[in-house]
């Protein structure tokens, strides 16, 4: 089998060596993209970039002042931004597929990861699932994709994983198929199902829907291009099952929505943005005809604890000001400052309990058991900035009827990585030395958790009360560093995180949180390698 396997990748490198991307249905793999290369081979749009492939995200929203797609939902294909880059060169080994309308590679990256965690639960912030056993973890992995006259994609990632104690010694073997979709455009939209993540919001990590849980089953439709009409708009709508065993309620279902507006001229630099979402239903629990969904969605009857239409509901509202400063200062080229301010709970005109009520500030609605975020973003020719404070209340990702596992999937937070209840403040730097090596620092601190009551009813705004000094907190920092080397369209990535603090949360559950009085040290190490054929 090893020596089948071995003569199997010879031929592939051969092959690889001396082909050209372009010709047959079947495209051919090429080894070797260099960078004048980049517009015969490199991408298909219809192909996402993944939302966990933050160096290619934060490359593509630092090119324009004025961006030409919505960054507040992710994955995406990025197709008017795309239009307008001269170069992807630093991104390639995040594009798929080939610049043609037909073509099939069986396979188009190949890969390895290894990782060493000196505790159980260690993971790699917003990495669409990246959770580790204690001692090592090495994964192979293996992705494809296929295009049908632009229209119909298909894509898959395959991971088999190791895992390994301290002394080297075998522990146990999964396969997974990672992600998996088809999608289908037509016009500016596109319909997808398959297994894949979601992520809402003007933020690295979304508050209410993030890429850092493991992808899910899901069927979506969004818009693919910006649609123009008195503005710039993007929506998306998500149903999706997350199917595990769970100690509250297993196999329950999720919904995410978003919509997001930009004015033209003059305003342009302002954009609106609205999500919300759901978890609901689960094995056991009432099954949703399709005419019950508009009452579901609206929440006009979610105020009822226990009743018919009780979820764990979330919504969220942000504003997004980009600060035309590249007008004065061209070496800025973008500059951005954005505010989310979400809840679990809300009081709203159109709810049965609530009807006609007029609330402050949005009039419509307000919310209640709240999450904040306030960010700044900068980017320079050759590094991006940014600086982000969230906070999430007492009862953010926990239900009375998902009170255990929570607003979580696979043992990780399916909105913010810090889960409920936290404070936090960080700053990351991204820098490119050249167009093949760059760098990725972090710093950051945060308290879990945050607040010892509820704060329905009450003043509790997105800085005030600030961290607390009471005793019996979790308090921690934490250092992160990333490092890619691109060498012709292949990269070459290392990890490295310590995240220390006097005490310590002994419960990875991240909707729970068990103080201890033990300091630790919680260390990760990574290093993988992605093959680009």
């Amino acid at each position: 089998m090893i020596r089948t396997c071995f003569v199997f990748f010879i031929l592939l490198l051969f092959n690889a060596l001396y082909s050209e991307c372009v010709g047959g249905f079947i495209a051919e793999p090429l080894l070797k993209h260099a960078k004048d290369n980049e517009e015969r081979c490199v991408y298909n749009p219809l192909i996402n970039i993944n939302a966990e492939d933050r160096l290619a995200v934060d490359y593509l929203e630092a090119r324009f002042g004025v961006p030409a797609d919505s960054f507040t939902i992710l994955p995406r294909g990025f197709y008017d931004t795309f239009s307008d880059l001269r170069s992807n060169y630093r991104i390639n080994p995040f594009t798929h597929g080939i610049n043609k309308k037909n073509y099939w590679q069986i396979l188009s990256t190949t890969g390895f990861e290894y990782f060493y965690a000196n505790r159980n639960g260690n993971f790699i912030p917003g990495s669409s699932g990246r959770i580790f056993k204690k001692d090592s973890t090495f994964i192979l992995s293996q992705s494809g994709n296929m295009v049908l006259l632009n229209s119909l994609g298909l894509y898959w990632e395959l991971n088999e994983k190791n895992y390994y104690d301290d002394k080297g010694s075998w522990q146990s073997f999964d396969v997974e198929m990672r992600r998996m979709y088809a999608k289908l455009k037509l016009w500016k939209f596109s319909f997808l199902a398959g297994k894949d993540t979601l992520h809402l919001g003007p933020g690295e990590y979304g508050m209410i829907l993030s890429s850092n849980a493991a992808p899910y089953w899901m069927v979506k439709i969004q818009n693919e291009e910006t649609l123009r009409w008195w503005g710039d708009w993007n929506f998306v709508f998500m149903k999706g099952w997350l199917n595990e065993e769970r100690d509250d309620v297993s196999d329950p279902e999720i919904m995410g929505m978003r919509m997001t507006y930009r004015p033209q001229g003059l305003f342009d630099f302002f954009e609106l943005g609205m999500s919300r979402t759901m978890i609901y239903s689960g094995r056991g629990k009432y099954e949703y005809k399709a005419y019950e969904y508009p009452i579901l969605v609206s929440g006009a009857k979610d105020n009822d604890p226990g009743g018919k239409y009780d979820a764990d509901s979330y919504g969220e509202i942000d504003l997004t000001f980009h600060i035309p400063l590249h007008r004065l200062i061209p070496a800025v080229k973008v500059l951005k400052f954005y505010y989310e301010e979400g809840g679990t709970d809300i009081n709203g005109i159109w709810q049965i309990d609530d009807l006609g009520s007029v609330t402050f500030p949005y009039v419509l609605f307000k919310f209640y058991e709240k999450c904040y975020m306030l960010g700044l973003f900068m980017a320079l020719e050759n590094d991006v900035f940014r600086l982000e404070y969230t906070k999430t209340a007492r009862s953010f990702y926990r239900h009375h009827t998902y009170s255990i596992d929570g607003y979580s999937y696979e043992d990780m937070s399916l909105g913010h990585p810090l889960g409920r209840n936290h404070q936090a403040i960080r700053f990351n730097h991204r820098h490119w030395f050249n167009d093949s090596f760059s760098f990725k620092w972090e710093i950051g601190f945060y308290q879990k958790p945050a607040a010892k009551e509820s704060d329905h009813d009450k003043y509790v705004g997105a800085i005030f009360p600030l961290f607390s000094l009471d005793e019996g907190l979790v308090r921690r920092g934490y250092f992160s560093l990333w490092t890619d080397w691109i060498i012709y369209g292949h990269i070459l990535r290392s990890y490295f995180s310590v995240d220390a603090g006097p005490k310590s949360d002994s419960d990875p559950n991240p909707v729970m949180t068990d103080v201890s009085d033990k300091a630790t040290a919680d260390i990760t190490l990574g290093f993988s390698a992605i093959f680009k054929f």
